[in-house]
């Protein structure tokens, strides 16, 4: 077996292809970290950019546009409507009180299921130690 000496001691081959690997992995990441910032600085990404924040403001002024026609539009007074009935409920308490139901019956269902499950599997026997 080949071995590297340092400092008068001699390193094990193990060790030293350990030490190998460390470095692969510390110029692989250096790379890596110079590729990424190249891309970051690269004139693909300045368009890229550049065309997703044109774009993204396009979508903005679009769904503005389509939310204030809604509201003008029976229909959007209709729902207007019903969230305001929504909110009425939630503030009296009607929906926390049928959440609160339903969250304790799916908790049981949940417990008894971890119960099924629990009981389905075969203990484990130590075996005597002599």
């Amino acid at each position: 077996m080949t071995e590297k000496k340092t400092n008068g001691h001699e390193i094990p081959e193990n060790e030293k292809s350990q030490d190998d690997l460390a470095a692969e992995f510390a110029a692989l990441g250096k790379k890596f970290g110079e590729a990424i910032s190249t891309a970051w600085q690269s004139e693909e990404r300045h368009k890229l950019q550049a065309d997703l924040k044109e774009g993204l403001e396009r979508f903005s002024a679009e769904v503005d546009k389509a939310v204030k026609d809604l509201r003008q539009s029976e229909v959007g007074q209709k729902v207007q409507s019903g969230v305001q009935q929504a909110a009425d409920d939630v503030k009296s308490g009607k929906v926390s009180e049928e959440v609160r139901k339903g969250m304790v019956t799916a908790l049981r269902a949940l417990s008894e299921a971890l119960d099924r499950m629990a009981g389905s599997f075969t203990p484990h026997e130590e075996t005597p130690k002599e």
